[in-house]
């Protein structure tokens, strides 16, 4: 709901944002997983066959599987055996399931190599403070220098703790552009003028027309019950830091962390969402987490709130098949929350880390491999609309349903500004995604890292709690008879404590700088 989570980082980035915000939320942050999906099942590619170079075991995120991905990493290797002497195997796992079996996979010691990390799912302080991920502080400049000098040392801070860096940023929009997203079938239908939506409450009438015009099965706000469809708190000018519990005001110069129910702008928008929700603009129930993609690629919503980056519109119709509208409604802020939001990380017990840094190098300076892990193989899945532009569509018969290999997630791969344009309205949108990276004011806590290793016990507690309320976010608890309980039971579970120690923390590095 709130946290400033950038699926396109979508429902499952929203979801644990509404725990961030119902506990406030990785983005954005880290964060209530997203429910296993029923059914969901881990995709392991097949080995490939050579057996005398290193296998670097990859898991990352997919909205669904594909089944030619092991024809796309077969392609791969052609390019990764002679350029950095090893192979990737992959192995996508759909984002409803993902946070829950990595969880599994680490607590059993599990070897391999890649794999996403983030502040909203398959959590990178977590994961650090466990001792899953390699430190690649010294590794990576060595050996990917190229990759390395592209990002600024200050967007690398970032994504340090305890001036150490245990994963690979990945280049995409570092700004939270919140908003509303619509199909622009509803949108025309329904007359929606975005000149006149300059908050989120001037969408009201265009939910109350679209609650009254289709069938009941459309939700006027799509939402699900992992919170996604919430307002991030990005919105009301404040950010978690992941926590969950506490934020900052962004407007303040010298900031500290105060209980979400402390935060007025907080206060009034859960009011807000339980109005809408009262009226209806959510639905009777939100949907499984599981099936999000599925009803979004089948329109029934007219509406949703995300990070409407330059050229969403675009992404959007790549996804679904079907035209996008959008507006951006929150001023936009460099957070640490979104730099480490999409991140590649090394297991320690990696068969090479060599070759693992060889990779980023690779994967983020060579535009074939990139795409080819973005967008699959020239000619079968994907075919050049504009050459020149870098404009590429689907070779004829081709649709959003029966893909045999469209993951539209290039911002969880690598550098997204090599990625190929998917419609020719895209063209510059990475231009200008740059350009608000470095044009955004910076949080005034950039670079701060909260330790969580003294409270862990609490913020686990406090998750808990925070997992039982998470559709606090989007309306579906009457938000002012449950807040003295949740408030009571945040307590109980040690946010005092959580909230003494991040404050306490802050005040130190705020004197060392």
């Amino acid at each position: 709901m709130f946290g400033n989570r950038v699926f396109s980082r979508r429902s499952v980035l929203q979801a644990g944002a509404v725990a961030v915000g119902a506990g406030v939320l990785a983005a954005c942050a880290p964060t209530p997983a997203p429910a296993p999906a029923t059914g969901a099942a881990e995709q392991a590619t097949p080995p490939p066959a050579g057996g005398a170079v290193p296998q670097l075991i990859y898991y990352y995120g997919t909205r669904q599987m594909f089944k030619d991905t092991p024809l796309v990493q077969e392609e791969m290797n052609k390019i990764l055996r002679p350029a950095i002497g090893a192979e990737i195997q992959l192995n996508p796992i759909e984002f409803a399931a993902f946070n829950d079996k990595m969880q599994l996979k680490n607590a059993a010691g599990e070897k391999y190599d890649l794999v996403f990390t983030s502040n909203w799912t398959n959590n990178y302080y977590d994961n650090v403070r466990n001792g899953i991920l390699l430190d690649i502080t010294d590794l990576l400049p060595q050996l990917a220098p190229q990759y390395w000098s592209q990002i600024k040392p200050g967007v690398w801070a970032a994504a340090m703790v305890k001036g150490r860096l245990y994963a690979a940023i990945n280049q995409q929009t570092w700004t939270y552009n919140f908003g509303p997203r619509c199909p622009k079938m509803y949108a025309d239908k329904y007359g929606l003028d975005w000149s006149k939506i300059n908050k989120l409450e001037d969408m009201e009438p265009y939910w109350e027309a679209v609650k009254k015009g289709e069938p009941a099965d459309v939700k006027p706000i799509g939402c699900d019950d992992r919170g996604s469809g919430g307002v991030w708190s990005i919105y009301y000018r404040a950010d978690d830091l992941g926590l969950g519990i506490a934020m900052y005001d962004l407007e303040d110069e010298d900031p500290e962390f105060v209980f979400v129910w402390d935060f007025p702008r907080w206060v009034e928008t859960m009011r807000m969402v339980r109005r809408w929700n009262e009226a209806g603009y959510y639905g009777k129930e939100p949907w499984p987490a599981s099936e999000f993609a599925a009803k979004e690629r089948a329109g029934k919503y007219a509406s949703h709130f995300h990070n409407n980056k330059p050229g969403i519109e675009a992404e959007m119709k790549a996804m679904t098949g079907f035209e996008w509208t959008a507006k951006i409604l929150a001023k936009n802020y460099l957070l640490t929350n979104s730099i480490i939001a999409t991140m590649t990380g090394v297991n320690k017990k990696t068969s090479s880390a060599e070759a693992c840094m060889k990779y980023f190098e690779l994967i983020n300076t060579d535009k074939v491999l990139y795409n080819l892990l973005c967008y699959g193989i020239e000619g079968k899945h994907w075919v050049w609309v504009d050459k020149e532009k870098e404009v590429i569509g689907w070779p004829e018969g081709l649709t959003a349903e029966n893909h045999p290999y469209n993951p539209n997630t290039d911002w969880q791969f690598g550098n997204q500004f090599n990625a190929y344009y998917t419609d020719p309205s895209k063209v510059g949108a990475w231009e200008a995604t740059r350009k608000l990276n470095e044009e955004a004011p910076p949080s005034p806590v950039i670079g701060f890292s909260f330790d969580r290793e003294p409270v862990k016990t609490e913020l686990a507690q406090v998750k808990a709690v925070t997992d039982e309320y998470i559709t606090m976010g989007i309306g579906f608890l009457d938000f002012d008879k449950v807040l003295p309980e949740y408030r009571d039971r945040i307590l109980s579970a040690g946010g005092d404590k959580i909230l003494a120690e991040v404050n306490r923390q802050l005040q130190e590095w705020k004197a060392s700088r």
